[in-house]
This record gives structure tokens, C-alpha cells and sequence, in this order.
């Protein structure tokens, strides 16, 4: 028997993760460093399970490196993005005529003109949070 309500279609999108790029940086990190830790040690005469050992260490320890500098990056870019915030902020609340002259080069510089130039920048103007 079929719904006299029509489907709804949930497109789900995947967004992005930091966890899985730290991991995929630190596993490349981490086995290229094993890889020149095996061949280093492994050229010595010593037992294969200290060439192993060695290998592991290595690639955790590289592994972990990439994670804290890419969390380091990434805790600096969201700094500046949120410092970018606040001085728009300021400036939607101090100087509007400013603003609104800048989104309307924006958008004059995408190719709008005219009526559909003005409705765009009356609209995005229109609410602060915008």
C-alpha cells in the first residue's frame, strides 16, 4: 500500500574529518620513517626482533608527530579565522556603509549587476548573522 505522502530525499554528505587526515598523515609518516629505520638498523649485525622494535617505535613516534602538528596547524587557522570573525563583526556594527560597499564589490565581481545586484546585497545586508 503506498503513502499518499510523497518521500523525502536525505541526501547525506560526509563532512570533513581532522581525525581520519591525522591518521592517514601519521600512518604515511610513520611507515616511511620505519621503512628508513628498518633499512638503517637492518644493515647492521643485530637480530631481527630489534630491527622490528625499532621499526615500531619509529613509526608510533612519527605517527604522533604529524598528529600534534597538524592539531597545532589546525588550532592556528581556526584562531585566525575566528580573530577574521570579530573584526567583520566590528565593522558590520561600526562602519555598515563600509561593509555593505565591499559585499557589493564582492558580488559585482561575480557578475551581478543592476536590480539582481542590489536585491542581493539589500538581502545578504539585511541580517546581520548573514
Amino acid at each position: 500500500m503506498k503513502s499518499s505522502e510523497p518521500s523525502v530525499h536525505v541526501e547525506p554528505h560526509i563532512k570533513e574529518s581532522n581525525y581520519i587526515r591525522d591518521v592517514v598523515f601519521g600512518f604515511g609518516d610513520g611507515v616511511n620513517t620505519s621503512l628508513g629505520i628498518i633499512a638503517g638498523v637492518g644493515g647492521a649485525i643485530i637480530a631481527a626482533d630489534i630491527v622490528i622494535l625499532a621499526a615500531l617505535i619509529g613509526m608510533f613516534t612519527g605517527a604522533k608527530a604529524i598528529a600534534v602538528q597538524n592539531y597545532l596547524a589546525v588550532k592556528s587557522q581556526r584562531q585566525i579565522l575566528e580573530s577574521e570573525i570579530r573584526r567583520e563583526r566590528f565593522e558590520i556594527e561600526n562602519i555598515p556603509e563600509k561593509e555593505r560597499q565591499e559585499i557589493e564589490q564582492i558580488y559585482k565581481s561575480k557578475g551581478f549587476e543592476g536590480v539582481d545586484l542590489k536585491r542581493v546585497v539589500d538581502k545578504i545586508t539585511s541580517n546581520k548573522e548573514v
